[in-house]
């Protein structure tokens, strides 16, 4: 008799596949959990610091490991999440038989359709793609769907204000989707440049499983790329372990990837990797999942601030002392770039640069300080309750959002959790 917990026939014969590849597992096995699909759980009772699993690269897709003669039909500036997609998508049947056990036990497009907004309709927030619905996404809006219903870090838009216009400077967390899709119209443009014929919803969805499944790689004798996106590469077996803070060490070297226990484990325990320190608004756009805990959840007040303080010169004061953008909210509070900000709405310019400059507390007023932040803090929450009133008034009486009715509802516990972040990060302004 199967465990509860057991996979599946395509799973199992997947993990007997990485085993004759040379994986090694240590009391680890792919588990299938109740309404949140696969992850990696222990066989027996685990020591931190024991070897849970072992990746050799000759097993890894790697950049080393597609056909030279099909590299070469690329540009030699060929992205490397480009160039995987592409090769998922035209590779030789010969060349891709051989990871056709791995590759069975992807997620489907339809998983990232219900996940990713990237692939949502635009009458909640998505993007319009090419042979990807535009008729119907069309046909959507003007029945009245939720374009601005995604968070701003994710969508860029507001519901209750409109931006103002700021210089450009690098956000990582912010405009996600707008970058994301900007990545993928360009690896579209370079694949179909080669292989014109290329279908949409096969080449996106293999775009989307490299962007979800690498892992960071630098190969023997490479130098580390500017962009991140270049250095990867994809680890059978590794992609089954779930994203949490609290993670196995995960380190790897020319001979491959290697995952050790940060802890004590007991029969049955789900083992997570961290992705890294990524707010949920990142890991909603980039994954398609967020989490009800998360010790990185942030929101930025940006817009907000830069709506405040209005004033080019003001900006401007910002910008050359390096303060400019990225005002951070946490559950403890505002960052200190928020803080800075925040003093120039009252100090004299040349009180604020000596503060920011020498430590100078000349003009500073903590009770002003405070009352700003909260006052920043609160817009984003009033925005929240607006966005979270609407989808709740949308899902009961809007024909579009209740054919969407399970991301209406995962926008809604995003929502709720940006109120919820608001409300604490207020409270932890005047401790």
């Amino acid at each position: 008799m199967k465990p509860d917990w057991w996979p599946g026939e395509d799973h199992a014969t997947f993990t007997e596949w990485a085993l004759s590849q040379g994986v090694v597992t240590n009391g680890v096995t792919p588990a299938r959990f109740s309404g949140r699909g696969l992850g990696m759980i222990t066989t027996r009772n685990i020591t931190s610091g024991e070897t849970l699993l072992r990746v050799p690269v000759n097993v890894m897709l790697t950049a080393d490991h597609i056909p030279s003669s099909f590299i070469e039909k690329f540009p030699e500036d060929i992205g490397v999440q480009t160039l995987f997609a592409a090769f998922l998508t035209h590779g030789t049947t010969e060349y891709l038989a051989e990871y056709e056990p791995w590759r069975k036990c992807w997620p489907s497009r339809r998983d990232f359709e219900d996940g990713m907004p990237i692939l949502w309709p635009a009458a909640l927030g998505g993007p319009k793609w090419p042979g990807n619905g535009d008729d119907d996404d069309a046909q959507q809006d003007q029945a009245g769907g939720l374009p601005n219903s995604l968070p701003p870090c994710i969508s860029g838009l507001w519901n209750s204000f409109q931006k103002t216009p700021t210089k450009e400077y690098e956000t990582y967390h912010q405009n996600l989707l707008a970058q994301q899709v900007q990545r993928l119209r360009k690896a579209w443009t370079d694949v179909v440049s080669v292989f014109p014929d290329t279908d949409w919803n096969t080449f996106s969805y293999h775009w989307l499983i490299v962007n979800t499944r690498s892992f960071y790689w630098v190969g023997p004798d490479q130098d580390t790329p500017e962009d991140r996106n270049d250095a990867m590469a994809l680890v059978p077996f590794a992609d089954y372990f779930n994203h949490s803070d609290v993670a196995c060490d995960v380190e790897f070297d020319d001979d491959g990837y290697l995952f050790r226990a940060s802890k004590n484990y007991e029969p049955g325990e789900e083992v997570f990797m961290s992705y890294g320190s990524h707010p949920n608004d990142f890991l909603f756009a980039e994954y398609g999942f967020f989490l009800d805990e998360n010790g990185s959840d942030t929101v930025y007040l940006d817009d907000i601030i830069f709506r405040d303080i209005n004033r080019p010169q003001l900006r401007d004061e910002l910008w050359e002392n390096q303060y400019y953008g990225n005002y951070q909210v946490t559950l403890h509070g505002a960052c200190y770039r928020t803080e800075v900000a925040a003093c120039l709405k009252y100090m004299n310019e040349e009180d604020w640069r000596n503060h920011v400059l020498e430590g100078s507390s000349q003009g500073l007023d903590e009770n002003k300080s405070e009352a700003t932040i909260k006052d920043w803090i609160q817009n984003y929450a009033m925005e929240a309750e607006m966005a979270i009133a609407t989808l709740q008034a949308a899902m009961e009486t809007n024909t579009v959002v209740r054919e969407h009715r399970s991301k209406a509802e995962m926008l809604l516990r995003r929502w709720q959790q940006i109120k919820d972040l608001c409300g604490h990060a207020a409270q932890a302004v005047s401790v």
